[in-house]
């Protein structure tokens, strides 16, 4: 099949895109990535697939915002059009229109890959809440097939849209080199041999930093490494940490390299994530960096949140908290660094590293589109 991937940024950072396009072109497809490069971004990257920039003219740039993005969706639509595809792939709900357009005049089969509960976020105004659930509800019932990145996901639109099929699960795992040779983590911190808990990925509002530090504060020894740490957000968490007195036991290091990642990742004792439960958005998500920490070795903290507590209870590996209560943090984490050494422990989270990674999960992505050729 021809099939043309819809993205409305630069796929060169998004590593959800760059696992499923190389794996439609592995599995025979003739596959490219329309999407908005900027600057250097232009460039071919390895995977098997082609890129086709959709990018408006600079000159654009100066244009209100808002008509600047209509721009871009027409532009998108344009170029997934010209690339006469048998499937469009449209990426979250900012592809879906331009995807429907351009699978509609090439009359080709449209699938929407949500990469997150697009109605349950927090948008910051009212009228992108209802512009999103609208455009769902108009358009899903449209598509071929549906993606999506987990199981509550899956049911919830179904529910919604009475959908006669559940949508198809391909999770957010990692497709990662193993460990290998990188920085010395503890040595540089001068920590020794103290406890680690890792912070993996960005760090923003709403993903539980701040009461993170306030447990590690309720902590006698351990340290807490916020990796992949940048961006204004980070100097109100230095200054927490200050106030808290544990500015010492906090450590902040910027984001590395994918292919170095679990070299890092693996240097610590237990890896957290620790969403708010502030919207439908979070409840029902999988972050990437559990399954990140799983394959690097790392027994998990996580809220309790649906998602993430069906995958820590049902696996057991690891434990769940509740975000909002630095005491219960503090107390889990002190049974989770406790654990150094639990062979049992060890062993479960190599069995659900074994199980949960993408060559496994390529599988799913790979048989939807095995039975759209048919």
């Amino acid at each position: 099949m021809r099939i043309t991937v819809l993205l409305h940024k630069t796929v060169v950072h998004d590593g959800r895109v760059l696992r499923e396009a190389g794996a439609l072109s592995d599995a025979g497809h003739d596959v490219v990535v329309v999407h908005l490069p900027s600057g250097g971004d232009e460039k071919e990257v390895a995977g098997g697939f082609r890129l086709r920039s959709a990018t408006p003219p600079a000159w654009t740039r100066r244009l209100p915002r808002m008509l600047w993005r209509v721009l871009a969706l027409g532009s998108i639509a344009r170029g997934a059009r010209a690339e006469r595809p048998d499937a469009v792939h449209a990426n979250d709900i900012a592809t879906l229109i331009p995807g429907y357009f351009a699978a509609r005049l090439s009359r080709a089969k449209l699938v929407y890959d949500t990469h997150e509960y697009a109605v349950g976020v927090p948008y910051r105004k009212a009228v992108w809440a209802w512009l999103a659930a609208t455009i769902e509800r108009l358009l899903i019932g449209r598509c071929d097939a549906v993606i999506t990145v987990s199981d509550g996901i899956a049911e919830r639109l179904q529910a919604r849209y009475s959908l006669r099929d559940r949508p198809t699960v391909v999770r957010n795992v990692p497709d990662l080199p193993p460990p290998g040779e990188a920085l010395d983590l503890r040595e540089e911190m001068g920590i020794g041999d103290a406890p680690l808990v890792l912070h993996q990925g960005a760090v923003a509002g709403g993903r539980g930093g701040e009461n993170l530090i306030r447990a590690v504060s309720f902590t006698e020894s351990a340290h807490l490494l916020f990796l992949g740490a940048d961006g204004a957000y980070v100097e109100g968490l230095r200054a927490l940490a200050v106030e808290l007195d544990v500015g010492g036991r906090t450590h902040f290091h910027p984001p590395v390299a994918l292919a170095e990642l679990l070299s890092y990742t693996t240097q610590a004792d237990v890896g957290v994530s620790l969403l708010q439960d502030s919207c439908e958005n979070h409840r029902l998500a999988l972050p990437n960096k559990l399954f990140e920490y799983l394959a690097a070795g790392l027994p998990v903290v996580v809220s309790d949140l649906p998602e993430m507590r069906r995958l820590v209870i049902e696996r057991q590996v690891g434990w769940v908290t509740d975000s909002g209560d630095p005491a219960d943090i503090a107390r889990v984490l002190a049974e989770a660094t406790g654990a150094r050494g639990d062979e049992s422990l060890e062993n479960r989270v190599r069995v659900a590293a074994a199980e949960l990674n993408w060559s496994q999960e390529r599988a799913r992505l790979t048989d939807l589109y095995a039975r759209l050729e048919r």
